[in-house]
């Protein structure tokens, strides 16, 4: 690895930290060196390697790589839709979103048990307007934070149940069954994030973080939903994030999301009195934490 370093001293760029990375590179100089194709994959890509004792010998059962897989692809669609701003209780997540976070197995590498995960290829018009970044990429690097707060030294769970609640019941769902199979099989998971023209990005999730996450998912109590009229002035609306503020007459500020229809309309109301018909979920967290979920199903000027 040194070698690699000293032979581009002045080349600012990532050098291989972990075996898969290093078994990359070299698998790369020798494509060159037999003069084959080696042009830089421009999707980005996600390196798993599953940890833990039943991985010893390298391999490791379908009964838990099979689930793993299948869960890793569900909690990055419904974290997606979520963080896109779109209902997350239990409609359909829509075909966009599923198309824009496709996951596909490419190969596997040595490690105690190692797979490459790719996503879908991504349009130059489309990486230009970052809209692969807000579904993607943002829903990736969320499910990274968590799994770095559950690993961190704080001995609370504030940090982390303010990441996971406002997800919804759908991603909690995803995010609880990716967690179950890893806990009930033994295994850990090392991930790196790989997207062309920044930093790769690594996370480490070891039992003990698993199982944080896991009893948070399990002990999460979604209320009924119900629906109420909120008016007021409309004081921010970001059509990127689908994201709009109220402040109430009372002087309360309602936070709550919108739909890509709605999202489309936004300034036609901004800073003007508004009235919203809004969904309101209520989520308990283990150890009595509450939290509401607003989604604004109806906008009109007031």
């Amino acid at each position: 690895m040194k070698q690699i370093r000293d032979s581009h001293p002045h080349e600012m760029r990532e050098y291989p930290a972990t075996p898969e990375e290093f078994a990359a590179v070299q698998r790369r100089r020798l494509l060159q060196a037999a003069g084959a194709d080696v042009r830089e994959d421009d999707r980005r890509r996600i390196d798993v390697a599953l940890t833990g004792s039943v991985t010893v010998d390298h391999v490791v059962g379908l009964a838990t790589l099979g689930p793993f897989l299948t869960n890793f692809q569900e909690s990055v669609s419904a974290v997606a839709q979520a963080l896109s701003g779109r209902p997350t209780n239990s409609a359909a997540i829509p075909r966009e979103i599923r198309d824009a976070t496709v996951l596909s197995a490419a190969a596997i590498f040595p490690s105690s048990f190692g797979l490459t995960i790719f996503g879908p290829p991504v349009e130059p018009e489309t990486e230009s307007a970052g809209v692969s970044r807000v579904i993607l990429d943002e829903a990736v690097e969320k499910l990274l934070a968590i799994i770095d707060i559950s690993e961190g030294g704080d001995l609370t769970d504030e940090l982390l149940t303010e990441q996971l609640v406002p997800l919804g019941p759908r991603s909690i769902k995803h995010i609880r069954a990716l967690t179950a199979g890893l806990d009930g099989a033994g295994v850990g998971v090392r991930v790196s994030w790989h997207v062309p023209g920044t930093r790769v990005r690594r996370s480490v999730w070891t039992g003990p973080g698993v199982q944080r996450v896991r009893f948070l998912c399990e002990h999460s109590e979604f209320d009924e939903v119900e629906t109420i009229p909120v008016t007021g002035l409309l004081v921010s609306a970001s059509s990127l994030r689908g994201r709009i503020e109220i402040r109430t007459d009372s002087g309360d500020v309602i936070q709550a999301v919108t739909g890509d229809e709605l999202t489309a309309q936004l300034g036609r109301y901004f800073d003007k009195r508004v009235t919203a018909d809004v969904e309101v979920t209520s989520v308990t967290f283990a150890g009595g934490r509450e939290h509401r979920i607003h989604s604004v199903q109806e906008l009109r000027l007031a």
